[in-house]
């Protein structure tokens, strides 16, 4: 299906790869067809899950099916602009405004004008911005920084977490006020490993894409055991950690082919439970090399895989810091995520009670520079 064709309500799959957009599980379906529903009005959509499940490209697709498929899409990631370029990025400027504005510029908003702004991240920027963002939604309105002229807005606002909202208004991380304006439509959207059906067709869709960039006459084929590995992983990373795993098989394999020991999976990464583990634990038993042959997978009973998956990421958060020698900087940026975000998630371990060497020797700023 193409990605501006509306779902139908019991439909049994639907396929966009050209979009990015891959849904054959039954949990994705009813994403997409809550996300078409609410595209048909300019409410607020919020777009929850973790990191990497895909929320740009549910974002993307509510714009193609909504009346303001014409107008421009806007994204922008408010974790990954400093404080103090994210107003000026959001609001534009006029000239004068600040030293160095040589000449006036509209910020995202304008620039979404008839269309849709993705606020990615939301949940990261500052409490004072987030004050003027809940001023735009409640008045339609903006003022460039250094102008005094009003300009209307016409457009829908989308906005993106990966955190527990009532955790975070809670916590003072987000405002009452705006959690309850930009969650007039909230819609979770489902991790990897819980959209089985989808993964082997995603990572298909995402061979045939890297075949077409890299010039190949065809893509890789998945083998069997290939399949069953990729059944059997829980893909933290989700849709994320798919792409670059597919992307490094697809460079390793040979004769267009791609095993279980292509896949270069960590030994003890985090597993789905049985069967599809026992399919997948057998088949990289098999066919890995000796420098990738796993030890035996840890049973997941009587244990939660959300459990699993916070100790993976404090071990990830502790080797991050351990390798940049304290510095709460760099280990973000090993990380692949905000010196904001960082913070956060140490805030988080320290309220569950789980410390980290070496943390509480930094500053206030969250850097121990040698």
């Amino acid at each position: 299906m193409s990605l501006a064709t509306p779902i139908p309500e019991h439909a049994s799959s639907a396929a966009a790869p050209a979009a990015g957009l891959i849904a054959h599980s039954a949990v994705m379906l009813r994403a997409l067809e809550m996300a078409r529903r609410a595209a048909q009005t300019d409410v607020s959509i919020m777009l929850l899950g973790e990191s990497g499940v895909g929320k740009e490209v549910l974002a993307r697709y509510a714009h193609r099916v909504s009346p303001r498929a014409q107008g421009p899409f806007v994204a922008i990631n408010c974790a990954a602009i400093p404080e103090t370029l994210l107003e000026a990025t959001l609001f534009g400027f006029d000239k004068g405004a600040f030293t160095g504005a040589a000449q006036s510029a509209p910020g995202k908003f304008e620039q979404a004008q008839g269309g849709t702004l993705l606020l990615d991240e939301v949940t990261e920027m500052a409490p004072a911005l987030q004050a003027k963002l809940l001023r735009v939604l409640q008045e339609r309105e903006i003022e460039r920084l250094g102008g005094r002229r009003r300009i209307a807005l016409d457009l829908r606002i989308v906005a993106t977490s990966n955190r527990d909202l009532q955790q975070a208004v809670s916590q003072g991380v987000l405002r009452e006020d705006l959690f309850y304006r930009l969650s007039v439509f909230p819609l979770r959207v489902p991790s990897l490993r819980e959209r089985v059906d989808d993964i082997v067709p995603l990572a298909e869709a995402l061979l045939r894409r890297f075949a077409q960039q890299s010039g190949l006459p065809e893509p890789p084929r998945l083998d069997a055991s290939a399949r069953a590995v990729l059944l059997g992983h829980a893909w933290p990373g989700n849709v994320r950690e798919l792409e670059n795993v597919m992307q490094r098989a697809a460079i390793l394999c040979e004769g267009g082919r791609i095993g279980a020991a292509d896949l270069l999976l960590q030994p003890g990464a985090p597993v789905l439970p049985a069967p599809a583990a026992a399919a997948a634990s057998a088949a990289r038993a098999a066919a890995a090399p000796a420098a990738w042959q796993p030890g035996p997978v840890t049973p997941l009973a009587g244990r939660a895989l959300g459990a699993e998956l916070a100790d993976s990421e404090r071990r990830m958060i502790a080797d991050a810091l351990r390798d940049s020698a304290g510095s709460r900087k760099l280990a973000a940026q090993r990380l692949g995520i905000s010196p904001r975000t960082l913070r956060h998630k140490l805030q988080r371990l320290r309220e569950a009670g789980l410390e980290l060497p070496g943390v509480d020797d930094l500053d206030a700023d969250g850097d121990a520079e040698a």
